[in-house]
C-alpha cells in the first residue's frame, strides 16, 4: 500500500516539475544565460586548484625554488584570473537567475489572479480567503526561490561533482576510487532527506495556509471577537495552529542538522583520512609515490565537492517546498473556471423571469423550489420573506454566481446560461446590504477605474443618489482617500457611494439586496429618494427587510421556505391578510 502511495507521489512530483518547467519559456534568455554562467563558474573554480597542484608538482623544486620563473609567473597569473573571472560569472549568473525567476513569478501570479477572478462564487464558499491569498503570494514565492537558487545550486552541484570526479580520474585513478567510496552513503542521505523533507514541507505548507486563513478571519471579525470578549479563545486557537507550524519547522531544522552538515562533513573528513593514509603509506613504503600536488588537489576538490553536496541537500528542502507550492498553484489552476463564452448581448430591454427554478447550495438542502415569476421591463419588483427563505439566492442566480439545478433564468426571454455572462453583467448593477469599498479614493470606488467614467461623472452620480450633503463634507471631494473597506465612513455614507457606483454603471437591471437594512432612519430617507431616482426607467429587483421601503413596488413576491406563497401590490397583500400582512403587523408593533 505504502509503495503504491509512493509511486503515485513520485509520478505526481514528476508531473508537477514538468509543468513547472514549462513556465521557463517566459524567461528563456536570462534562464539559459544563468545556467551557462553557472557552468563557467564551476569550470573556473576547479581550474584554480588544478593550477596550484601543477605548481606544487612541476614548478617548485626543493632547495632551488621555481624551475622556470616565466611558467611559474604565468600559472600565478592564470590562477588570479580564474578567481576574478569566477566572481564575475557567479555574480552575473545570480542576476540572470533572479531576473528569470521574477519574470516567471509575475506570470504565475497574473495567471492565478486571473483564474481566481473567473472562478465561480461557489468555490469561495468552502475556501478561506487567507488560503487563496497564501497560494497567490507564499506559493509563488516558493516557486520563485526554486528558479533563483534551487535550480542554479543543483545545476552547480551536479557540474561540480562531474568535474571533480573527472579531474581526479585524470590525475590518479586511486584517488578517484577513494572519492567513490562516499557515493552510496551520499545516495542514502539524499534519498532519506528527500523523503522526510517532502513530508515536513507538505505539513508546513498546509499549516501556513491555515495560519493565514485564521489570521485573516481574526482581523476581519475583530469587532465581533472584542464585543463578545472572545480574544483569549481566538488567540488560543491561533496559537494551536501556530504551534503546529512550529513543530513542522522544527522537524525540518532537525533534518537539516542531521542530513546536512553533520553527516556530509563527517564523510568529507573520512575521505581525507583515506587520502592521507594512501599518501603516507605509499610514500613511506614506496609502493606508489603520491605527489604532494595530487594530495592537495584531492583535499581541495573533496572540500569543494562536499560543500556542494551540502548546499544541494539543503536546497532539496526548497525543492520539495517548491513542488508542494506548485501542486497548490496547479490545483487551483485546474479548478474549472467559468467559461467566457455564450452569446454576447449589446443591449437588453430588462425583462426578468424565472421559469420553474429549483436550486440548492448543498445536496438535499433545497433553497428554491419550483420558483416562477415574470418582471416586465421597467417594473420594480420586491422579494420579501423570513431569513433563509431564498431571497438573496434569487439575485445570486440572476448574476450567474450559481446555476439552477433545474428550470431556467430568462433575460428578455433568453436563457441566461446561453448568454455571455460578462456582456449581461455590463447591463446590471447590484447594491448589497454590506457595501464593499476598496482602498483608493471616493472617485475610484464609484468609477472602479472604468475608463469611460470621469471624475465629474463620479461627482454627478453621488449627487444624483442624494449624496450632495455628504460630498460637501468631504475634505477633498471625490478625491478624498478611502482606507481599507472604508471604515472611516458611516454605514449610510458607504451605502451612498455604493449607490453612486451602481448609477455610474447606468444599468438596465438594478438589484438592491437589503440596501437599507443597516442604516438609520434619517439616512434611509435620503437613500430611499436615491432609490426612487436610481430605479426610474429601470427594471428594479429589491430584496427588502424593512417592508415600509417597498410600498412603491409594482409587485411584491413573498417567499417562504423556498417557494413563492403570495404575490401582489403592497395594498393587495395587506388586504389578503396572509403572511405579508402578518410580517407588516409584526414590524409595525416592534417599531412602536
Amino acid at each position: 500500500m505504502a509503495e503504491n502511495v509512493n509511486t503515485v507521489e513520485n509520478t505526481k512530483s514528476r508531473a508537477s516539475f514538468a509543468r513547472l518547467f514549462k513556465y521557463a519559456k517566459y524567461a528563456g534568455g536570462p534562464l539559459s544565460c544563468g545556467i551557462i554562467l553557472t557552468v563557467l563558474t564551476v569550470g573556473l573554480d576547479l581550474a584554480g586548484p588544478y593550477l596550484i597542484s601543477r605548481l606544487l608538482d612541476g614548478e617548485l623544486v626543493a632547495g632551488i625554488g621555481a624551475r622556470d620563473y616565466k611558467v611559474f609567473t604565468w600559472i600565478i597569473v592564470l590562477y588570479a584570473l580564474s578567481v576574478m573571472l569566477s566572481l564575475v560569472t557567479r555574480y552575473t549568473a545570480a542576476i540572470s537567475n533572479q531576473t528569470a525567476a521574477n519574470r516567471i513569478s509575475v506570470v504565475m501570479q497574473r495567471e492565478v489572479m486571473n483564474h481566481v477572478q473567473n472562478m465561480p462564487v461557489s468555490y469561495f464558499d468552502t475556501l478561506a480567503a487567507g488560503t487563496v491569498v497564501s497560494r497567490i503570494t507564499n506559493d509563488t514565492k516558493a516557486v520563485r526561490i526554486f528558479f533563483t537558487t534551487v535550480l542554479s545550486q543543483l545545476t552547480m552541484a551536479g557540474v561540480f561533482a562531474i568535474g571533480i570526479l573527472l579531474g581526479l580520474l585524470s590525475v590518479d585513478w586511486r584517488l578517484f576510487l577513494i572519492a567513490s567510496v562516499s557515493f552510496p552513503f551520499l545516495f542514502f542521505l539524499f534519498r532519506d532527506f528527500q523523503r522526510k523533507s517532502l513530508l515536513y514541507s507538505r505539513k508546513a505548507r498546509r499549516g501556513l495556509s491555515r495560519l493565514n486563513a485564521s489570521m485573516n478571519e481574526n482581523i476581519q471579525g475583530i469587532e465581533v471577537i472584542q464585543s463578545l470578549n472572545r480574544e483569549r479563545s481566538m488567540y488560543d486557537l491561533y496559537g494551536r495552529i501556530n504551534d503546529d507550524v512550529f513543530r513542522y519547522g522544527l522537524g525540518m531544522t532537525r533534518l537539516h542538522s542531521y542530513s546536512g552538515h553533520n553527516a556530509a562533513d563527517s564523510m568529507n573528513y573520512l575521505m581525507l583520512c583515506f587520502a592521507l593514509l594512501y599518501f603516507g603509506l605509499g610514500n613511506i613504503l614506496e609502493l606508489s609515490i603520491v605527489p604532494i600536488g595530487h594530495l592537495y588537489l584531492f583535499i581541495d576538490y573533496m572540500i569543494r565537492f562536499f560543500a556542494q553536496m551540502n548546499r544541494a541537500m539543503q536546497h532539496l528542502g526548497n525543492l520539495e517546498r517548491a513542488r508542494g507550492a506548485a501542486d497548490h498553484i496547479f490545483e487551483l489552476l485546474d479548478r474549472e473556471a467559468l467559461a467566457d463564452d455564450g452569446i454576447p448581448v449589446d443591449q437588453i430591454e430588462g425583462r426578468v423571469a424565472f421559469e420553474n427554478v429549483t436550486f440548492s447550495y448543498k445536496e438535499d438542502e433545497i433553497i428554491l423550489h419550483n420558483v416562477s415569476f415574470d418582471v416586465p421591463k421597467g417594473m420594480t419588483a420586491a422579494f420579501v420573506g423570513q431569513t433563509g427563505a431564498g431571497k438573496s439566492t434569487v439575485m445570486n442566480l440572476l448574476f450567474s454566481f450559481y446555476q439552477p439545478d433545474s428550470g431556467r433564468v430568462l433575460i428578455d426571454g433568453k436563457d441566461l446560461s446561453e448568454l455571455n455572462r460578462k456582456s449581461i453583467r455590463s447591463h446590471m448593477a447590484i447594491v448589497t446590504q454590506e457595501p464593499f469599498l476598496f482602498t483608493g479614493t471616493v472617485e475610484s470606488n464609484i468609477t472602479l477605474n472604468r475608463p469611460w467614467l470621469s471624475s465629474e461623472d463620479a461627482r454627478r452620480a453621488l449627487i444624483e443618489v442624494g449624496g450632495g450633503a455628504f460630498l460637501a463634507h468631504l475634505p477633498e471631494g471625490v478625491k478624498t482617500a478611502v482606507r481599507e473597506r472604508g471604515n472611516e465612513f458611516s454605514a449610510g455614507e458607504r451605502q451612498l457611494i455604493s449607490f453612486a457606483r451602481a448609477l455610474a454603471q447606468n444599468p438596465t437591471i438594478l438589484i438592491l439586496d437589503e440596501a437599507t437594512s443597516h442604516i438609520d432612519t434619517e439616512t434611509e430617507d435620503i437613500i430611499q429618494r436615491g432609490i426612487e431616482r436610481l430605479s426610474k426607467g429601470r427594471t428594479t429587483l429589491i430584496i427588502a427587510h424593512r417592508l415600509s421601503t417597498i410600498r412603491h413596488a409594482s409587485m411584491i413576491y413573498v417567499l417562504d421556505q423556498g417557494e413563492i406563497v403570495e404575490a401582489g401590490s403592497h395594498a393587495e397583500l395587506l388586504a389578503q391578510g396572509g403572511l405579508f400582512a402578518h410580517m407588516v403587523e409584526t414590524q409595525t408593533r416592534q417599531a412602536g
